[in-house]
């Protein structure tokens, strides 16, 4: 196993196209953080400039987390196809999305059937994956393990769904969830957790250091390849 280690573009204080030139000097892959829909469809060359690929990263996207799935569906699925074609250029190998209501993850698959190859789900608060998860496996989706959401909202059960390190693209790893954010590895409760997921693992992984403060970031992401050196787990 090989585990491939990776950034949010949204870690300094500036545009997605210097977050990705500062990152490129620390790990292999980008998070392009799509969060909200209209302010990200209004992108331009500023924040997504055409040399992204010359940049000797890869990258993956995280879909928004305003999409009206329940109100407005035709432009959720719009929104959701013009973002991927948005950012077709920096040729995206995976695309993480929060898990909507049941049903709509099929609806999702039948309009966009290439963007379901390469579809994660992740567990988020009020969204553990189990609701979603025979429909999920049946259109053959990836999981997107968010660690801290795991810990902060007690959610350890869901690596015992039928399959689910078979489905396991990629991890978020952070200390967990506060009010101030999310929290840097030194406050994952033990190191242990992480370990035996990763051992767990029957293929390559990328693990997403998904914290948005530029020294905490650095502070982790040392932290986590010292960590993977002790584990005998080979990683960039």
């Amino acid at each position: 196993m090989f585990v491939r280690l990776a950034a949010p573009s949204c870690v300094v204080p500036h545009r997605v196209g210097i977050n990705c030139q500062v990152l490129a000097h620390h790990v292999s892959e980008v998070a392009l953080m799509l969060l909200e829909a209209q302010s990200c469809l209004e992108y331009d060359d500023q924040d997504l400039p055409l040399d992204l690929p010359d940049l000797g990263l890869t990258y993956h996207a995280h879909l928004p987390l305003d999409l009206a799935w329940d109100t407005d569906l035709a432009t959720t699925l719009a929104a959701i196809e013009a973002l991927v074609q948005k950012i077709a250029f920096v040729r995206p190998w995976q695309y993480v999305l929060h898990p909507p209501a049941p049903g709509y993850l099929s609806t999702l698959a039948q309009h966009s059937p290439i963007l379901a190859q390469s579809l994660s789900l992740e567990n988020i608060r009020h969204a553990d994956l189990v609701d979603i998860w025979d429909e999920l496996a049946s259109l053959q989706l990836g999981v997107c393990l968010d660690l801290g959401h795991m810990i902060s909202y007690d959610q350890y059960h869901i690596v015992n769904l039928p399959g689910f390190f078979d489905r396991l693209r990629m991890l978020h790893v952070y200390g967990g969830e506060s009010p101030q954010g999310h929290l840097g590895l030194h406050a994952l409760p033990d190191a242990k957790i992480l370990r035996d997921i990763l051992f767990r693992l029957n293929r390559d992984c990328v693990v997403v250091v998904e914290i948005f403060h530029w020294e905490e970031f650095c502070r982790s992401l040392h932290m986590l390849r010292t960590w993977l050196d002790a584990w005998g787990i080979a990683h960039d």
